[in-house]
């Protein structure tokens, strides 16, 4: 696996919107938030929402373990912040990270990282 960028290495501490999400749960880590696994880890919501996405943007991802890592990251940006917009960014926790990576490891271990936005 490829180490992280530093800008990536976010703990959710660090990450006010993550907290607020977490204050009412009592959880200590984003990845223990009850709705966690549901929401990002769920193979049948994942694959709803990856139709969404396929049907708005004609965008297909072949290889499942990928299809589901990137939908899963879109899904916990999209549960935390709700809708951003287009070429807005987020540097997501590095334990949602592992936690998505550990579920659906990409065949070839090499992973991008965060995309900074091209604005044009």
């Amino acid at each position: 696996m490829q180490i992280p960028l530093a800008k990536e290495c976010v703990s959710f501490k660090e990450t006010r919107v993550l907290l607020n999400l977490m204050k009412n749960d009592g959880v200590q880590c984003i990845t223990d938030h009850p709705g966690f696994e549901p929401v990002c880890l769920n193979t049948y919501v994942l694959d709803t929402a990856y139709n969404q996405y396929k049907q708005r943007y004609n965008h297909q991802i072949q290889n499942l373990p990928e299809r589901y890592g990137y939908t899963a990251y879109r899904q916990l940006v999209r549960w935390a912040w709700g809708y951003l917009g287009k070429h807005v960014r987020v540097v997501l926790s590095s334990c949602a990270l592992k936690k998505i990576r550990g579920r659906f490891p990409s065949p070839q271990e090499d992973y991008v990282g965060l995309k900074e936005a091209k604005l044009n």
